[in-house]
Order: C-alpha cells, then sequence, then structure tokens
C-alpha cells in the first residue's frame, strides 16, 4: 500500500474536496483522482461517497482514515527521533487565521523563527476549513472561538483594541466602520460598536477585515475600533480618547491531539507564545499611551 495514496486519502476527510486535498498536497487534481482510486482497488473497499456537494467518509472510509491517522503520527514520530536535535523541527505545518493577525505575524517576527528552522514548511492559510482537522499538523489563531470536540487550545493573550480616525479628521463629525462576519456566533466586536457609538452617529460602512477598515479610517471614510499594534504603526491616525483600551480580545490557539506533541507544533506553538507581546501588543506598553485625537 502506498503512504502517497494514503496521504490523499487523509487530505480529502479534512478538506472534503478532492480539489482541495490535490491543492493542499501540491498535486494535480487529476493525480490526486488516480491515487484515491489506487487505494480503494488495493482495499477492495469506496472510501467516499462522492456528491455535489464534496466527499463524505462510508463506514470503510472512516475505519481507514483512522488507521491512516495512526500511521501519520507513526510517521511524525519516527522522523523526530531520528533527526538531530540541532538541525531543527522538519515537516510542514498549517497555520490558520484571520488574515490580519497572520499578515501581521509575517511582518514581524515569523522571518527569524524561519530563519531558526530551516527545515520547517509553514503553511499560511486565511480561509477556515469547513471540516474537522483530523490528526492534521495544523495550528488555528482565532479570537473567541471555543475549541472543538477534542481540540487542545491555549490562550495567547488579549489583544487591546480602541477608536482610532484620521489626524485632519473631526471625530465627532465621522460615521463609524464597523467589523462584519457573517458566520462568528460571537460578535463581541459588533456589540463593542453598538456600545460606543453615540446615538445618532451613523454606521458608514462595515467590513470582514481588520485591516481593511484601517485603510477606510486613513482615507477618512469614518472612525473604527482597531487593533492598538496596527492602528499605531500609521502616524495619520490618532486615538478618539485616551486612556485604557475600549476592548480586549482573548486570541486563542488551537491544535489537534494527534499531532500536538509533534516537534515542528510544540516548536511553532513556542514561537507564537513568546512572541505574543512583541506582534500583538502596542509599543506604547501597559500604559496604551498614544497620540489622542484633539477635541474640536
Amino acid at each position: 500500500m502506498d503512504w502517497d495514496n494514503l496521504k490523499v486519502a487523509l487530505a480529502i476527510s479534512r478538506l472534503g474536496s478532492l480539489t482541495q486535498a490535490a491543492q493542499a498536497l501540491g498535486i494535480d487534481q487529476s493525480t490526486a483522482g488516480r491515487r484515491l482510486t489506487a487505494l480503494e482497488g488495493d482495499l477492495g473497499t469506496i472510501l467516499f461517497v462522492r456528491s455535489k456537494t464534496g466527499f463524505a467518509l462510508t463506514d470503510a472510509g472512516e475505519a481507514a482514515i483512522n488507521q491512516a491517522i495512526e500511521v501519520e503520527r507513526r510517521i511524525d514520530r519516527l522522523r523526530d527521533a531520528v533527526t538531530p536535535s540541532e538541525t531543527g523541527p522538519v515537516g510542514t505545518v498549517r497555520l490558520l487565521g484571520n488574515h490580519w493577525t497572520l499578515d501581521r505575524l509575517a511582518r514581524t517576527t515569523m522571518g527569524p523563527f524561519l530563519a531558526a528552522n530551516p527545515r520547517l514548511d509553514l503553511r499560511v492559510v486565511t480561509l477556515t476549513p469547513r471540516g474537522r482537522i483530523r490528526g492534521d499538523a495544523s495550528l488555528s489563531i482565532w479570537f473567541e472561538v471555543e475549541p472543538r470536540e477534542s481540540e487542545f487550545a491555549i490562550k495567547l493573550g488579549d489583544v487591546p483594541y480602541a477608536v482610532y480616525c484620521a489626524q485632519d479628521a473631526d471625530p465627532q463629525g465621522l460615521g463609524w466602520i464597523s467589523f462584519y462576519d457573517e458566520d462568528s456566533n460571537r460578535p463581541i466586536v459588533t456589540r463593542a460598536h453598538k456600545r460606543l457609538r453615540a446615538r445618532g452617529e451613523p454606521l458608514r460602512m462595515t467590513a470582514t477585515d481588520a485591516g481593511i477598515m484601517l485603510s477606510a479610517v486613513r482615507h477618512g471614510i469614518g472612525k473604527a475600533l482597531l487593533p492598538m499594534c496596527l492602528a499605531e504603526e500609521h502616524a495619520d491616525l490618532v486615538r478618539v480618547k485616551e486612556g485604557e483600551p475600549d476592548l480586549m480580545r482573548a486570541l486563542h490557539l488551537h491544535a489537534h491531539p494527534d499531532t500536538v506533541e509533534a516537534a515542528r507544533i510544540q516548536a511553532t506553538i513556542r514561537w507564537l507564545r513568546e512572541t505574543f507581546h512583541t506582534v500583538f501588543l502596542p509599543k506604547s506598553g501597559d500604559h496604551y499611551t498614544t497620540q489622542v485625537a484633539e477635541a474640536p
């Protein structure tokens, strides 16, 4: 039995489609299809029910994937055992999260981390998988998201937010730019905006990414609740009100217990935990003192 064929089945079970599985493995869709057919031929059974909405595991497929996950774990343990410690962790880690959080990591501490771990392949994904990530060497960083099923989760820290506007704008004359996530079941930012908006202040725009909101604020479209670590990078933005942050959001790290002990996962977790303050807290420190918009 070919391990490459098993990897295709694992990828399909995690991502739900042949196309996404092929993309994740870096092969074309026809090759992935041939490998799945070859695996089903070797086993003498159908592993997935094909439909317009994707691939669903059969009972035989469920049993096969559970065993394939165990094979994957043993291969990981073998790789870690024979890899000299001085060479660092080896293999691929998928890192999932919001666009702005992953972009922030790429612009700050990701370079030194990868330079220190030259045999690590970090795959950054800004879309949430629809299906359960089963045994995959993946880490996710999300705000206010409960762990799914038996996921391993830790709190990285609290990210401070404050209301900002363009430097040359009158904050009292501006409408609001608000975060909107139609998939969110814990709309903490939306509730914070409602709390902060004064009666009669219009909502001018909504967006699903803090980076887009930041650009809109810089161009005078309105004021918005933004991550302080992002806003302080721009001299043309000022805080509307001084003092403590207007909102603190808990950022959590999620991993699957099947792979959380792998050397490459542990190395990535250490990096995310040790650099949280550098990446996600404002440089102004505990007092959160930044430039404040002057009252009109």
